[in-house]
C-alpha cells in the first residue's frame, strides 16, 4: 500500500486566528497541496473565537480557499458538547452528537449543511467535534448526502452504514506506513509548528497529497472483524502510551530533557534515556 497523508484544519469559523490561516495558505500552495477545512457552520464555542472578526469577510476568504480547490467538512454544527458520550470511536469523553437522538442529529446537520450551502459551499466530509460521533449520526449523514468521514483509527478506507472513514491519527506531521491525516488546530500553532511543517514538507513532499487523490485512487474495504481488530488495537496502543506519559517518571525525563532548541532537547532526551530504562 501507498504511503501519503493528507491534513486537515479543524475549527474553521468566524473569529479564528486569520493569520495563522494565511501563514498556513502560503506553506501549502508552495508545495501544492490542498487540504480539507472543517467548517463550524454556526459556531457557539466560544473557546474558538479568539480574534475580532468581519462574518462576510470570513465566509468569502472560505469561498476563495473552495475555489483553489481546498475540500469542506461540516464540522458539526455549533461545536457545543453536550454530554459525555465517547462515541463509536471512544475518543474523548464529550460530544455535540454521539448520545444525540436521531432526529436532532439530522436537525444539526441539515441546518449545518444548509449555512454551508447559502455560500455556495459543498459538505463533502463530515468531520465530528471531538471526533465524536454514533450510528444515528451516520445515518443523518447519509439523509443529507454526506457520505464521507474524516477520522478512523485504521490503515485503510472502509465503509460502515453507507459512509466512507477515511483515517486520521496523527496531530503533528509524521512519517506514514500507508495512509493517515494530520489534523491540525490553527488556533494553538505558534512560530515553531510553521517551521516544522515547512520542513517536514521539504523532506516528505512525495508522500503528501489531496484528499480527491486519495478518493479517486484508493479501494473502500467492508467494515468488518479485521477493521474493529485495527480500532482495538490503535485504542490500546494510545492507552498505553497515555498512562507511560502521564507518569511521574515520565514527567521528570521530559523536565530534565526540554530545551527550546529542537536538537538539544534531542540530544538531552538520549542522555537521559536511562531514566527510562531503569523503570
Amino acid at each position: 500500500m501507498k504511503k501519503l497523508l493528507t491534513f486537515r484544519l479543524d475549527d474553521i469559523s468566524p473569529g479564528l486566528k486569520q493569520n495563522n490561516l494565511d501563514r498556513l495558505e502560503q506553506i501549502f500552495d508552495a508545495y501544492s497541496i490542498r487540504p480539507m477545512l472543517g467548517v463550524v457552520p454556526a459556531c457557539e464555542d466560544e473557546h474558538l473565537k479568539v480574534e475580532p472578526c468581519d462574518e462576510d469577510e470570513f465566509w468569502r476568504n472560505i469561498e476563495r480557499l473552495n475555489e483553489k480547490g481546498w475540500t469542506i467538512a461540516l464540522h458539526g454544527y455549533n461545536h457545543v458538547y453536550t454530554n459525555d458520550n465517547s462515541g463509536l470511536l471512544r475518543a474523548n469523553p464529550f460530544s455535540e452528537f454521539a448520545g444525540v437522538d436521531y432526529e436532532e442529529q439530522l436537525n444539526k446537520i441539515s441546518k449545518g449543511r444548509d449555512i454551508l450551502m447559502s455560500h455556495g459551499l459543498r459538505a463533502e466530509f463530515f468531520m465530528a467535534p471531538g471526533h465524536t460521533f454514533d450510528e444515528n449520526t451516520l445515518k443523518a449523514l447519509v439523509a443529507n448526502g454526506i457520505f464521507r468521514i474524516t477520522d478512523g483509527y485504521t490503515n485503510c478506507l472502509y465503509e460502515r452504514d453507507g459512509v466512507v472513514f477515511y483515517p486520521c491519527k496523527l496531530s503533528e506531521p509524521k512519517t506514514v506506513k500507508t495512509i493517515d491525516t494530520v489534523c491540525i488546530h490553527l488556533n494553538n500553532w505558534e512560530d515553531k509548528d510553521f517551521t516544522e511543517l515547512e520542513e517536514f514538507l521539504k523532506k516528505n513532499r512525495e508522500i503528501c497529497t489531496n484528499f480527491d487523490y486519495i478518493r479517486t485512487n484508493f479501494e473502500v474495504v467492508q467494515y468488518d472483524k479485521s477493521i474493529i481488530r485495527q480500532e482495538e488495537k490503535y485504542r490500546r496502543n494510545k492507552n498505553r502510551k497515555q498512562k507511560a506519559a502521564e507518569s511521574e517518571t515520565m514527567q521528570k525525563y521530559l523536565r530534565r530533557s526540554y530545551s527550546d532548541n529542537r536538537w538539544i532537547k534531542m540530544i538531552k532526551r538520549i542522555i537521559f534515556l536511562p531514566m527510562l530504562i531503569r523503570r
